[in-house]
């Protein structure tokens, strides 16, 4: 019998017949189990029954528990696992991630939607809701029309850090970036695995370890074994806007890749058309999502944004602050004016809950120039690459 029961009863047959269908598309479970011997007599057969078997769902199939409150930890894991093992199987070691508003506007798509609204008050009666509603609509996108700017600026910048990765050392193996430095921490596991051997006081413990783990895929010492083309990639929330032309910027670059990591709001309809479909991914949970955003991050540039940019932003930068991420890492916020007048970054260090220099190593710019040169020389540095 291919028809596999719901652990909980369903009230809608349309959604059993997919089951079903489902369930008969799939290899049953057990095939390649080994066959019994021929002639086996089974301990009771089947026909002695006078009901049919009860058929049973194996949890890790049974999507009912596997979307409940019940496997909320499972769906953690499997967010983070499945970003890491996709990532380094595509040999990503390292990105440069893009924040900003996802309500940016080409000046293309900016004009034609001045222009439909424009049309929209020129017909409407005055004083009418239509009119009302076209008066509020035009006002709300002028205010948006500074940013054209900056997100030409930031398809640029994409463009030309993807560019210089694929030209330089850091492509071709000579030179390695592994995100974030974990080079301390494996170092002190390893010296606790020597000294535990030497001190008698450890060995005399019942808890002595007599094993080592294996490095996991996102080990340096895993990664660095990888004869996969690395390089520094471009990575977006996948949404539009900002991170819109970000991928746009990379995607522009004869064979160049960029990574999209898109998470599941009522308003968003899937990732933008630029990410490299290997690299799309879609979160359900923010704090898993800025985990896989900043585990391979080697540099940060956030374009102007709202609530959600200015939560990812502060979070890199309490992650790089409490050295959780290199100390060198470059961060720029492009569209000084902006990000000058909607936060008084000084102030943070006049009250002493900061260190001066937490502000003074961010480059506030409106130069794509500018923003490419500080990236590329942190990154060379620090990889041993020579700029390009």
């Amino acid at each position: 019998m291919k028809r596999l029961l719901e652990p909980y009863p369903v009230a809608h047959e349309g959604k059993r017949a997919r089951d079903d269908e489902q369930a008969a598309a799939d290899k049953p479970d057990g095939d390649d189990l080994p066959k019994a011997a021929e002639g086996w007599i089974p301990h009771r057969d089947p026909t002695e029954y006078k009901s049919q078997p009860v058929q049973t769902v194996k949890a890790y199939k049974n999507t009912t528990f596997l979307n409940s409150p019940h496997a909320r930890s499972f769906r953690f894991c499997m967010e983070y696992e499945e970003t890491m093992q996709r990532l380094a199987a595509n040999g990503i070691k390292a990105t440069v991630q893009f924040f900003g508003s996802a309500r940016a506007l080409e000046r293309e798509q900016y004009d034609e939607k001045h222009a439909a609204i424009t049309k929209t008050l020129a017909c409407a009666i005055q004083g009418s809701d239509e009119a009302v509603a076209a008066n509020t609509a035009i006002k709300k996108l002028e205010a948006m029309e500074w940013m054209v700017e900056y997100l030409e600026k930031t398809r640029e910048l994409a463009r030309r850090l993807t560019e210089w990765s694929m030209s330089s050392r850091l492509s071709r193996g000579a030179a390695s970036l592994n995100g974030v430095s974990r080079s301390k921490s494996i170092a002190e596991l390893d010296n606790y695995a020597k000294s535990s051997e030497e001190d008698e006081s450890f060995n005399a413990r019942s808890d002595k370890s007599t094993f080592s783990y294996l490095p996991h895929v996102t080990d340096g010492r895993c990664m660095a074994d990888s004869d996969l083309k690395g390089g520094l990639f471009v990575c977006t929330g996948g949404a539009g806007g900002f991170m819109e032309a970000a991928n746009r910027g990379a995607a522009e670059v004869p064979g160049g890749r960029s990574i999209g990591m898109g998470i599941s709001l009522p308003f968003e309809t899937g990732l933008n058309p630029y990410v490299t479909p290997e690299l799309a991914f879609e979160y359900h949970y923010f704090f898993t999502r800025k985990l896989c955003m900043a585990f391979h991050m080697q540099a940060l540039v956030v374009a102007p944004g709202g609530f959600g940019t200015c939560d990812e932003m502060f979070e890199m930068m309490t992650l790089k602050q409490t050295g959780k991420m290199q100390a060198a890492m470059p961060i720029v916020l492009l569209g000084k004016a902006y990000w000058k007048k909607v936060i008084n970054w000084e102030a943070f260090g006049d009250a002493g809950v900061i260190n001066a220099r937490d502000v003074d190593e961010l480059l506030f710019t409106d130069s794509v120039d500018e923003a490419f040169e500080h990236i590329v020389n942190a990154i060379g540095s620090s990889s041993g690459s020579p700029r390009r």
